[in-house]
């Protein structure tokens, strides 16, 4: 049975949010206002999904020594306890202590991060928590980019704060921030460093070749074609060896791989290459990319044609041409003759399998796939050469030019529909007061979302859930 992953991105339920409050809040407000607001109704609807149960988002961990660093977890959903296996169904768990049992058996302590378990040194200890949510981004613009017609230049940096991005095929180095760069030569790199801009003190080299180079196996190679810094992130685009398709993302600081996927929400592979990258958390801009799934088709030279006597023009494709007396001209294939100084004066080369009798100076006719041309002072036809004919409506394909941010989008993982539905409501519910409107559809969905989502927590007393008998079979059952 075909199976579909419907499941929804942060820009998404974003975007839901703005049609029910009857806003766009992305010209309200800042991206990093959007990105707040999102984020906190998230981690609040996250967390009470975690009070209710713990099991869809929890982490079991095991426990070595008495004193153990935490990570970030929501409040109140650890549980400690001892058990041969993490699955066992023969567990003590453990109680929280307080000042003048902290060493007594069973027991554990938590201050601030700081674990004290003193049974965790002697005895299968594990620990169960929820961490808390990652925090989730949109792309800015990504449902209505800024387009660059005439394309974009590439621009790449070397800068990386006090370090320079160093690459090298074999002992050559290459200058990426050059322009003249091509990507060939960036595909020819063989090792990244990031070098110490103070040579005098002597720091070591940071060898990152292994992070930013992709290793090749039989399905072929992802080849480096673009690579530029924008502290603390570096940006790079891969090309495939086989596919030609496009993989683009960027390292963090930690040399953490982040993928960039700006379209993913349509239903789609995202098959962007990187053109220009800066970073602006504020904004949320900064990125501007080739789409190589979006490919535009152009016509050349149809904005204005010829206006010279006896001109002769080949046109490749089919197109409209408004000419300068307001009229409009249907330009179909083939060869065209303008007799006069103007550009609304072009007919249609007419076909024939031989050369008609009587013509007039500077006709023009088609012998056979042949042109040729009237000359009354010779009387006689002159063949055209086919090169000497300008041709007009020539079709060019490109992939468009777009201007996004720079943040991935988020894909938002929920144990239910009513999850992401509550969370649209409660966005829109903001947007709305913060805009000081009162549309009725974001209180009437609020509501009812509302009520769904604490009936899927069974926190609603008249939620709608199977009954079961919870009494054993006794001795009149059996008789």
């Amino acid at each position: 049975m075909l199976q579909v992953d419907i499941m929804p991105f942060a820009s998404d339920a974003l975007e839901d949010a703005m049609r029910l409050a009857q806003t766009k809040s992305l010209n309200s407000y800042t991206f990093s206002d959007c990105l707040n607001f999102l984020n906190y109704v998230w981690s609040d609807i996250y967390s009470q999904i975690c009070m209710i149960d713990s099991g869809y988002y929890s982490i079991t961990v095991q426990l070595k020594e008495e004193l153990t660093k935490l990570p970030k977890f929501v409040k109140n959903t650890i549980m400690i306890y001892a058990a041969q296996r993490p699955t066992d169904y023969r567990r003590d768990v453990f109680r929280q202590s307080g000042d003048t049992d902290q060493r007594d058996f069973s027991r554990y302590r938590i201050s601030g991060t700081d674990l004290f378990c003193p049974d965790a040194a002697r005895r299968t200890v594990w620990l169960e928590y929820c961490p808390q949510p990652s925090q989730i981004f949109f792309t800015h613009h990504n449902r209505d980019p800024k387009i660059y017609p005439d394309g974009h230049a590439t621009e790449r940096s070397s800068n990386y704060n006090i370090r320079s991005l160093a690459c090298y095929k074999g002992e050559e180095f290459i200058d990426i921030s050059s322009p003249s760069v091509t990507k060939e030569q960036i595909a020819s790199i063989n090792k990244v460093l990031l070098v110490h801009k103070n040579v005098l003190a002597n720091i070591d080299d940071v060898d990152i070749t292994g992070y930013v180079l992709k290793d090749s196996d039989e399905d072929g190679k992802w080849e480096l074609k673009y690579i530029s810094c924008d502290f603390p992130y570096i940006f790079c685009s891969y090309q495939h060896s086989i596919t030609d398709e496009w993989m683009s993302g960027f390292f963090d600081k930690n040399m953490e791989w982040t993928d960039y996927n700006p379209f993913e929400w349509i239903g789609r592979n995202d098959n962007v290459e990187y053109l220009s990258c800066h970073y602006n958390d504020k904004t949320g801009m900064g990125v501007i990319v080739r789409d190589w799934n979006d490919i535009e088709t152009k016509l050349l030279n149809t904005e204005k044609l010829p206006e010279k006597a006896s001109s002769i023009i080949f046109v490749e494709n089919d197109f409209e041409y408004k000419c300068s007396d307001g009229t409009v001209t249907q330009m179909t294939q083939g060869y065209w003759y303008n007799r006069y100084a103007t550009d609304y004066n072009y007919e249609r080369v007419p076909f024939s399998k031989e050369a008609p009798s009587g013509p007039d100076d500077r006709d023009v006719v088609n012998v056979n796939g042949v042109i040729k041309q009237y000359n009354a002072s010779s009387k006689e036809w002159k063949e055209i050469i086919r090169d000497s004919i300008p041709s007009v409506a020539k079709k060019e394909t490109s992939p468009r030019v777009k201007e996004l941010g720079w943040t991935p989008d988020t894909r938002l993982v929920y144990p239910a529909p009513e999850v992401y539905r509550y969370l649209v409501a409660r966005l829109a519910e903001k947007f709305s007061a913060l805009n000081e409107s009162n549309v009725m559809a974001v209180q009437s969905e609020l509501a009812d979302a509302k009520f769904a989502f604490q009936a899927f927590l069974k926190k609603d007393k008249s939620a709608w859930e199977r009954i079961r008998n919870v009494n054993p079979s006794n001795a009149s059952d059996w008789l």
